[in-house]
Parts: C-alpha cells; sequence; structure tokens
C-alpha cells in the first residue's frame, strides 16, 4: 500500500475501470455499448471491459487485470505510477497533494491522438530488443537480425521498448508499433499521429499475403516457416496492430496487385475468428474481379507466438506438434512441469 492508508488503498484499486479508460484517453465504441455487461474500446487489439467485474480483458494478446493494472499495461509504468494517476486524474486528487509529473507526461502521449507523427529516436545497438525477441519470444535469430538490417525493426533509445516500423511503399516510416522488453511491465502500444493504413508488413516476392494481429505473430509464423525448411522471405506479412484494422489490408492489397492468395491468421479467440470472417467478407465486396483465394489459418492455441513458445518448451518433432490440439498441448506442458517437480523432491 505504500504512502496511502488502507481505505485510501481500497478506493483507488477499486475505481471504475470505465472511467480509469476514460481518464487514460480509451474510446468507448458506442455502438456496441448497449451491452452494459461487456464495453469495446476501439482500436484496442479487442480490449473490453465488464463493469460488473471491474476488472478488462484484451483479446489481441491475453492481457487482463484490474483498473490499476489497465493504467500500468496503456501507460508503461509502475504500479505506484499507476495508483498515482487513479488517484490524481480519477479520483481528482484527493490523496495526493501534487499529481506526478510522469504521470501528466504519459498522460498526454496516450490522450494525443492528433499528434504530428515523431519517429522515435532509435540509433543505439539492439541489444535488449534482439534478447526479448529471440530469448524471451522464441523467433528465429535470423529473422530478427535481416529485419533489424532492414530497418523495420530497432530498440528506441529511451526506454529500450522494441520498435516495429510501418512503412509505405518508398519505404518511408510511417507508424510504430512498440512493445517493452521488461518481463516486469507488458507494455504494448502505437507512436501517436502514425497512419494506421500503413502499420508493420514484410514485403515477399511471391503472390501469397499472410495477415496477423500483431508483429510478433507475424514473426512467429515466420519461425515455423523456417523450421519446416521454408524461405520465410518469400510470402508477404501484414499486421493490423489488432483484429479490426482493415484498411492497412485494403491498401496493401491495392498496391500490390499480384496477391492472388490471402492467409488470415488472426487470434484463435472469439474476437479474433468474428474479425477474420468479417475480413473475408469485407475483401470479396471490395475485390470483387481479383478471384482471390480466401483461407483463414488460425493458430493451435490463441495466437502464433503462444504456438511458437509451446513448441519450444516442449522440444518435440514438429510435426508430431503441428498435429496436437491445444488441449494436448496443455496436458504435455502439465505432465513435463510435473516430472521437473518430481526430479527436484
Amino acid at each position: 500500500m505504500g504512502r496511502y492508508s488502507r481505505d485510501d488503498y481500497f478506493k483507488i484499486t477499486n475505481a471504475s475501470c470505465l472511467l480509469v479508460a476514460e481518464a487514460l484517453g480509451l474510446v468507448i465504441d458506442e455502438s456496441k455499448r448497449s451491452n452494459a455487461k461487456a464495453v469495446h474500446i476501439k482500436d484496442s487489439g479487442g480490449l473490453y471491459i465488464f463493469p460488473e467485474k471491474n476488472n478488462w480483458y484484451r483479446h489481441s494478446d491475453g492481457a487482463k487485470g484490474f483498473p490499476a493494472d489497465l493504467v500500468a499495461d496503456t501507460l508503461g509504468c509502475s504500479r505506484d505510477d499507476a495508483l498515482d494517476f487513479i488517484a490524481n486524474r480519477v479520483l481528482h486528487g484527493v490523496y495526493l497533494v501534487q499529481p506526478e509529473t510522469f504521470v501528466r507526461k504519459n498522460l498526454n502521449r496516450a490522450t494525443k491522438s492528433n499528434s504530428e507523427f515523431v519517429v522515435p529516436p532509435h540509433d543505439i545497438k539492439p541489444s535488449r530488443v534482439c534478447a526479448y525477441l529471440i530469448r524471451t519470444r522464441g523467433i528465429d535469430k535470423n529473422i530478427v537480425f535481416s529485419l533489424i538490417e532492414q530497418q523495420l525493426i530497432a530498440e528506441d533509445n529511451a526506454h529500450h521498448n522494441c520498435l516495429f516500423f510501418g512503412t509505405d511503399e518508398k519505404g518511408v516510416i510511417q507508424s510504430c508499433a512498440f512493445r517493452g522488453t521488461s518481463s516486469f511491465v507488458q507494455f504494448r502500444g502505437e507512436a501517436a499521429g502514425g497512419d494506421k493504413t500503413c502499420p508493420f508488413a514484410v514485403r515477399g516476392t511471391n503472390d501469397v499475403l499472410r495477415i496477423f494481429e500483431s508483429p510478433i505473430d507475424a514473426l512467429s509464423h515466420a519461425t515455423f516457416q523456417t523450421l519446416l525448411g521454408k524461405n520465410w522471405k518469400a510470402e508477404h506479412r501484414l499486421s493490423l496492430n489488432g483484429c479490426e484494422n482493415y484498411m492497412a489490408a485494403y491498401k496493401y492489397l491495392c498496391n500490390h496487385p499480384e496477391i492472388n492468395h490471402v492467409y488470415i491468421g488472426l487470434d484463435n479467440d472469439k474476437a479474433g475468428r468474428e474479425a477474420a470472417i468479417h475480413l473475408i467478407s469485407k475483401i470479396q465486396n471490395d475485390f470483387p474481379d481479383r478471384q482471390l483465394k480466401l483461407r483463414i489459418i488460425s493458430p493451435i492455441t490463441k495466437d502464433w507466438n503462444e504456438d511458437l513458445q509451446h513448441y519450444r518448451r516442449l522440444n518435440i518433432p514438429l510435426l508430431d506438434f503441428l498435429k496436437m490440439t491445444a488441449e494436448e498441448i496443455d496436458e504435455a506442458e502439465s505432465e513435463m512441469e510435473q516430472q521437473a517437480n518430481e526430479m527436484q523432491m
């Protein structure tokens, strides 16, 4: 509880999750607000707030928690800073005399959606980014090194976040998604003012486009292809930075008339499956003359990186792993954990 009394701490941690979201500048999807049990946040990777339980869940990566966790997740701050944010921005500063400068600075960053896009400074060696993507996320090192060399991935100077750049057809950076490399704070977001129709994409050489919810999922699938002995550079890969950014897919297809096959690999959850079906319908309606071959290819578990991390931990032949169900994977990991515990006894 730190500097807060027990009563104050209780009031802060139990503040309305909806009010906290609004204070963070998150935009409520009014078209879906009629369902009072689950309130959707626009452009959030499938973030839903549940007013009755006063908690939240994001379908794009499985992140969840309570009001203070939402602040820490959105701003990439510590729990203490998150508590200060709620005290000052939601409960009107009745518990602290002055708001923290840190919170004010990050609040501005979170709410200025119309800001001019500025590429974060990134002229340092990407040591933490490499460690995070290769060791923590299990992505093939040659893929990571290749995309760093292509200047599609970098490490930001200030916070060592992993930067995923979206470029236009001339290679000019138009957007930037970032992911925290710390194991203590699960931080993700996008630089203000970026062009959402130009998210992270790896341009290929053949007629196949694969669409994912996040850059890490795109790279995870590329890793599986490498493990299968395929050329991961051949296919086009596009991250929507969520599951509802159709205009990014539309623009990419317009710019690449050579594409004939589209594989949609969104998350294997309700939001991802519904978005994939909607995506197919929109593409069919908008490109009737292309005769595009459209197919949904879902991961085994929730997302492609989760699949990859399961595979790395189980250390079994890849073809055997790809035949498993999510339930079988859970059982195999439980058996492995049980055996490890027995060996330690």
